[in-house]
């Protein structure tokens, strides 16, 4: 397994760790060359440098805690700028048995305790347990072991890894150097400069500023500008801001691409003679139109009893071998990041848009899942092999959904007869996953257009028709399949898990739905939850209810454990089908050439190893998503400022979430967006009066404008800085 520092922190910092020698260490992370055992004794020099290790005798390092009993977890910046403690799971565990009744899951940090802690590092902090009344004389006390009345407060001991390595902010010319304004909460709201700018940034122009010191109390921050991104109206810039906050690496090291370069063009015969020779048969790729990796392919052939269902997927594990330049940047990245006028692939084009890539009538290397099925859509047997295909036909999900609504042809009279048996399985398929609990939570997927420039010209959503739940269904079946034998075997692998929901978040959906006049029980099983689902199905709050319950849920993650995944009602499941962009697809490959090849293969990760890089894609995931929504949100607000200007600007439909005497606040669920409707930018034809008692509009000529109302609305107004977006009421 590759070494990076933030690996060898991970399983320093785990519980399982104790003092050891580099060399103990080194075996641990299953590291087993010179080059790697003196890059791990460089970065162990310097965790030692930093405080963070202590040199033991006989050459073993310890950690140095700050303080007995102090909890590992990261610092969260609210709105109102008060730090906030959330825990990591152990430290959850032990917040549990301190206070089981405790509902949420962050803990406050004492004001000026928070060192020079900010929003995103993960800190050891400890905890304060102290009672919200003092014993007052004539009042009965409180018996020692009643924590009712007790509210807990963190202290942070130490900084352990910075959430943010760069801050973005507008440059401001005062001072001796000038400042920078931050967000104040993933940079500080003013940063000194403490050297001279570079001469070509200009007042308010975004820049990049690397830390120098840190906000401590009433000091400030200091820094200085490493890059200028431009203006902040540029589209280009914010989608550069984005990359720079979320630290999204945009080049690859020459190293790996020289590794790359030193690739083949084309895949050798003797490589496909090994192998099972699909490039005769009829397999073809469904993917979005825009796509450009296509990872998975499917064939489908119907037998007397049932189905036998071929899922291809690209042998991504074949180009990329553990320990080399290539496998340790894929983990660094840990996965691709979709932006709305770009990718930020996970490899090297070469391989993503090359070589791995499932092109149409190209020889290309693949990992074969091969499932029965029976008439009842229960895999009976699966089978795992090393395959080499010839996609027939590179289809998009417009041109399978025509061939299945009889709308249209792929030229290819054998193609267009197995979409049609794939469609009956796939149907089949997905009936039984929701018989056995799994939650049907489909949305529209947003999608913004940009022109050549980066600007963005149109939004469109898709939706999840036959040919999208297709593709999805034969996946989801071989993700399983894979996961169920590795787990079967024994193998090291890393598993997709989603624990089961809070049950105090779900008991506050439950009131959230009985507002909307939809009872609920406790919703602590998936059948009481599927039937709210079936309930709200069609109901004009249909998708604000849908994301309420989304955020009731956990977040799905990897570990090296089967636990189950919840939401999909599966007991084993895995992510085997994209390996082009997820790290842990490359994991369960290399765990599955094992599986089908036997004990002749490199030696898999140790369990602390996999540990560590299970938690690190978590959170490269994590980062990337948020990053994904950031762009999204900004790239939407300069599309509605766009459409201010318009002069027929696009009709959305919003709901109705408050009224106030000022106007009345409102929500578009398609967009994600809240807004404002000013009472004076009510329709003129008629006279708008405020019932306070019964918070709402009336107009005299009978309207009402009410919480929960649907109404079609156009944009008027946009604040760049907030993405705050005032409204009106259409008359189209």
């Amino acid at each position: 397994m590759p070494l990076n520092e933030e690996l060898l922190r991970d399983y320093l910092y785990s519980p399982a760790y104790t003092p050891s020698t580099p060399d103990e260490v080194a075996a641990a992370l299953g590291i087993r060359s010179a080059q790697g055992r003196r890059e791990l004794k460089t970065l162990v020099q310097q965790l030692c440098e930093r405080g963070q290790l202590t040199r033991l005798s006989g050459n073993r390092y310890a950690l140095r805690k700050p303080k007995d009993g102090a909890l590992t977890g990261r610092i969260i910046r609210a709105k109102s700028g008060k730090l906030l403690f959330l825990p990591d799971e152990a430290g959850q565990r032990e917040i549990e048995k301190l206070c089981p009744d405790r509902e949420d899951a962050v803990i406050p940090v004492q004001e000026g305790r928070g060192r020079d802690a900010m929003d995103g590092d993960i800190v050891r902090a400890s905890i304060r347990l102290q009672r919200r009344t003092p014993f007052r004389r004539g009042r009965s006390p409180r018996r020692a072991h009643d924590l009712s009345d007790c509210t807990l407060s963190a202290r942070v001991e130490e900084v352990m890894a910075r959430g943010h390595n760069v801050w973005i902010g507008s440059y401001v010319s005062d001072a001796r150097y000038g400042s920078v304004a931050g967000d104040g909460k993933t940079s500080p709201a003013r940063i000194r400069l403490a050297e001279p700018p570079p001469p070509d940034v200009l007042p308010f122009m975004t820049v990049v500023v690397e830390p120098l010191s840190r906000p401590i109390g009433k000091m400030e921050a200091t820094g200085r500008i490493v890059e200028v991104l431009g203006w902040p109206e540029d589209a280009n810039v914010q989608i550069t801001t984005v990359m720079r906050k979320y630290e999204l690496p945009e080049r690859f090291p020459e190293a790996v691409l020289d590794e790359v370069r030193r690739l083949p063009d084309a895949v050798s015969e003797a490589e496909c003679a090994r192998r099972d020779d699909w490039r005769d048969r009829c397999v073809l790729t469904i993917d979005p139109e825009t796509a450009r990796d296509y990872d998975d392919a499917i064939s489908l052939t119907r037998e007397k009893n049932g189905w036998v269902l071929a899922v291809h997927i690209a042998d991504v594990s074949h180009y990329v071998r553990p320990g080399s330049a290539l496998d340790a940047e894929a983990l660094r990245r840990g996965n691709s990041t979709y932006l709305p006028d770009r990718v930020l692939p996970m490899l090297p084009p070469k391989l993503c848009d090359g070589l791995c890539s499932l092109r149409e009538g190209e020889d290309r290397l693949t990992r074969l899942c091969l499932m029965h099925i029976n008439r009842s859509g229960k895999v009976f047997r699966a089978e795992f092999r090393d395959s080499v295909i010839r996609s027939r036909r590179r289809l998009t999900y417009a041109q399978a959904l025509a061939v299945l609504e009889e709308r249209g042809t792929t030229g290819d009279a054998e193609c267009d007869a197995m979409l049609h048996e794939a469609h009956q399985l796939a149907a089949l398929l997905r009936r039984r996953r929701f018989e056995a609990g799994a939650l049907d939570l489909d949305m529209p997927e947003l999608r913004l257009i940009t022109d050549e420039h980066g600007t963005p010209v149109d939004v469109e959503f898709n939706e999840s028709d036959i040919a999208h739940q297709l593709i999805e269904e034969f996946m989801l079946a071989a993700n399983e399949a894979v996961a169920q034998a590795l787990n079967g075997e024994a193998l090291p692998a890393l598993y997709r898990v989603h624990e089961a929901p809070d049950a105090a978040k779900l008991h506050s959906f439950a009131l959230q739905l009985k507002s909307y006049g939809i009872p609920a029980g406790t919703l602590a099983s998936r059948e009481e939850l599927n039937r709210v689902l079936e309930q709200i199905k069609g109901h004009a709050d249909e998708q604000q209810l849908k994301v309420a319950l989304l955020r009731c849920l956990m977040r799905a993650r990897y570990s090296p454990k089967a636990l189950g995944h919840f939401g999909l009602a599966k007991g084993d499941y895995c992510h085997f089908t994209s390996p082009i962009r997820r790290y842990a697809d490359l994991v369960v490959h290399r765990a599955f050439s094992r599986l089908i090849l036997g004990a002749d293969q490199p030696p898999l990760p140790k369990p602390a190893a996999l540990a560590s890089v299970a938690e690190h894609i978590s959170e490269t995931e994590r980062n990337s998503a948020a990053a994904e929504n950031e762009a999204q949100q900004q790239m939407l607000t300069l599309y509605m400022q766009q459409q201010c200007e318009a002069e027929h600007p696009r009709v959305w439909q919003a709901v109705i979430t408050a009224c106030w005497a000022q106007g009345i606040a409102i929500e578009l669920p398609q967009l994600n967006i809240k807004g404002f409707i000013s009472a004076a930018d009510f329709p003129d034809n008629a006279h708008w009066f405020y019932e306070r008692h019964a918070s709402r509009w009336s107009a005299t000529d009978a309207r009402v404008l009410s919480p929960g109302l649907a109404l079609s609305v156009v944009p008027l107004r946009v604040d760049q800085a907030t993405g705050f977006t005032d409204f009106k009421i259409s008359e189209r």
